[in-house]
C-alpha cells in the first residue's frame, strides 16, 4: 500500500519561492537588456544586477528541487518494510527493524535541535528528538503530526495520510513477517550520486574560471562610464592602433570567454567518467584563457 504525505501549505510556500526569484529575475533582466545595454548606460550597478540574476539559479534550482520532492513524497508499505520515495530518492527502512511506531503528538512541547532545509509544511533533514535520538525527517507537517518509526539508535519521521490506517496496516504485515529480507538503506538517483558533487578539484578550477571571467565583466563595467565611446582596440607590432571600435566591444573579451569556458565545461562533463585528467586539462585551460582575455582588457582600457 502508497500513502501520499499529508496534505501542507509547503508545496504553496515552494511556488510563492520559485515565482518570486522568477518575478525578479525578470525584472532585472528586463532592467539589464531594455535599458542599460540598448541605451549604453552600464556602470558597476549594472554588474551587480546581473550578478544578482546569476546567484539566483542555484537558488531557483534548489527551491524547484525540494518543492517536487515535497509535492512526490510517498510511503509505501509492504510486509518486508517501509519505503520512504521522494524526487531522486528512497528510504528503504526494513520492517523488522521497526520497533515502535509513536506518534509525535505524544511527546509533548519537545526542544528539536535540527540541521537541513525545512519550512512551514516542508519538514526535511536530520533532528535530535529528545528520548528518541537521531531522526530523520521526510514530512509534511511539524513533529506533532508525524508518526516516528523507531529503530535501534534512531528514528525516521514521516506524515502519512490516514496515520491511523498507516499504523494499522503496519501491524497488520509486521505480524505476518518479511519474506524478503532488507537491508537499510538509502538510495538516490544517478545524477545525485555523480562523483563531481563533490570533487574540491573540479569545483576549484571551474570556480576559479568563473571568478575571473565574472571579474572582468566587473572591471569593464566599473570603467565603462568614464571611457570614450571609442577605443583602439588592437595595436600592431610597432604599438600603433591598427583597429578602432566602441566601448561596448570590450565586453567581447568576457564574453567570449564565458563561451570558452562553457564550451569546455560541456566537454569535460563528457569526459569527466572516462578520463578525469582530461577533464582537470581543459576546466584549468578555460581558467587560463580568462586570465588572458584580462590582461588583453588591462592593455586597452587607459
Amino acid at each position: 500500500m502508497t500513502w501520499r504525505a499529508e496534505f501542507s501549505i509547503g508545496g504553496l510556500i515552494g511556488l510563492l519561492v520559485i515565482g518570486v526569484i522568477v518575478g525578479v529575475d525578470g525584472l532585472l533582466l528586463n532592467l539589464l537588456v531594455g535599458e542599460s545595454i540598448r541605451e549604453q548606460q552600464i556602470s558597476f550597478l549594472t554588474f551587480l544586477m546581473a550578478l544578482v540574476v546569476l546567484l539566483s539559479v542555484p537558488v531557483l534550482l534548489l527551491a524547484v528541487y525540494h518543492t517536487v520532492s515535497l509535492v512526490t513524497l510517498r510511503y509505501r508499505l509492504d510486509r518486508n518494510g517501509v519505503f520512504v520515495r521522494w524526487f531522486g530518492s528512497e528510504q528503504i527502512i526494513p520492517i523488522r527493524d521497526i520497533q515502535r511506531i509513536i506518534p509525535g503528538g505524544e511527546l509533548g512541547d519537545v526542544v528539536v535541535r535540527r540541521r537541513g532545509l525545512r519550512w512551514p509544511g516542508h519538514e526535511r533533514g536530520v533532528g535530535q528528538v529528545p528520548g528518541i535520538g537521531r531522526t530523520r525527517f521526510l514530512a509534511s507537517q511539524p513533529l506533532t503530526g508525524q508518526l516516528l518509526l523507531v529503530t535501534p539508535g534512531s528514528a525516521v519521521g514521516i506524515s502519512p495520510r490516514d496515520p491511523d490506517g498507516f499504523v494499522k496496516a503496519f501491524e497488520a504485515r509486521q505480524s505476518l513477517g518479511p519474506n524478503r529480507l532488507l537491508e537499510r538503506e538509502m538510495r538516490h538517483a544517478r545524477w545525485l550520486t555523480w562523483p563531481l558533487w563533490t570533487d574540491s578539484t573540479a569545483w576549484t578550477l571551474l570556480g576559479a574560471a568563473a571568478v575571473i571571467n565574472l571579474g572582468l565583466f566587473a572591471y569593464l563595467a566599473a570603467s565603462f562610464p568614464g571611457l570614450d565611446f571609442q577605443l583602439p582596440l588592437h595595436f600592431n607590432r610597432l604599438g600603433q592602433a591598427d583597429r578602432i571600435g566602441t566601448k561596448m566591444e570590450l565586453f567581447a573579451l568576457p564574453i567570449i570567454g564565458l563561451i570558452i569556458l562553457g564550451t569546455n565545461l560541456g566537454l569535460g562533463l563528457i569526459l569527466y567518467r572516462r578520463e578525469r585528467a582530461g577533464s582537470y586539462l581543459l576546466w584549468g585551460a578555460a581558467a587560463a584563457v580568462q586570465a588572458l582575455f584580462w590582461l588583453a582588457a588591462v592593455s586597452i582600457v587607459p
